[in-house]
């Protein structure tokens, strides 16, 4: 990420909505620039139920962020969460691109785009695809195969995926404002990040994620 690059966040929950601005400094760092919490209104289990309420919402909070940091976003990250929430996991499998050479960063995309082409229902969307372990030829239990040498590049991935209606909704209320939706993010995913170590991933831990409509739990195993 550039510096003085502008990162912005929704949280749209049953309770409250927040919103937080930052930018990217020198060496990565985010600093807080603009961060507001408001009544949620239109929203019931994490999922809109009144657009124009949820808007009124919206539009409050991204204004209270914005005052503070003194520009305005034109796009955000917004968490998702609910029971519209699925996960399942997914192999995928390709030639590596060099044989004579090393695995590389687009053989790795490659293998991961591979598991992600799975029949998926009219109504479901992908949120993410993680990788979680990579097979070369026969070598099993792979966390990070590049610079590897191989043949053959396997990759075991878990597929979390969201209702088409409701991320619809929820995108139509932060577009209302004219803000785009760079990314939609699982909120317990997100939670994990901020809150559980890598030591402790590889260990195996469960996150759970209690909110005043909906709770949600990740669960980490072998990192």
């Amino acid at each position: 990420m550039a510096k003085n690059s502008i990162i912005a966040a929704i949280d749209i929950g049953s309770a409250k909505i927040c919103t937080l601005i930052s930018i990217v400094e020198e060496g990565g760092d985010l600093r807080v620039v603009g961060a507001s919490s408001v009544k949620s209104q239109g929203v019931n289990k994490s999922q809109i139920v009144n657009l124009e309420e949820a808007s009124a919402a919206i539009t409050e909070s991204v204004d209270a962020a914005e005052r503070m940091a003194g520009f305005s976003i034109t796009e955000a990250f917004v968490s998702i969460s609910g029971r519209h929430i699925e996960s399942f996991n997914s192999n995928g499998v390709v030639a590596i691109t060099d044989p004579q050479g090393d695995i590389t960063a687009s053989d790795i995309a490659r293998v991961v785009d591979a598991a992600r082409a799975v029949s998926l229902p009219g109504n479901r969307e992908v949120l993410h695809i993680i990788p979680t372990a990579f097979k070369v030829d026969s070598q099993e239990g792979i966390k990070d195969p590049i610079g590897m040498s191989g043949v053959r590049l396997e990759a075991t991935t878990h597929i979390i995926t969201g209702s088409t209606t409701v991320l619809k909704n929820v995108r139509k209320c932060v577009e209302h404002l004219g803000i785009s939706v760079s990314e939609f993010v699982f909120s317990a995913l997100a939670a994990s990040y901020a809150s559980v170590s890598e030591t402790e991933q590889e260990l195996g831990v469960g996150l759970v994620d209690i909110g005043a409509g909906s709770t949600a739990v990740s669960i980490f195993v072998e990192g």
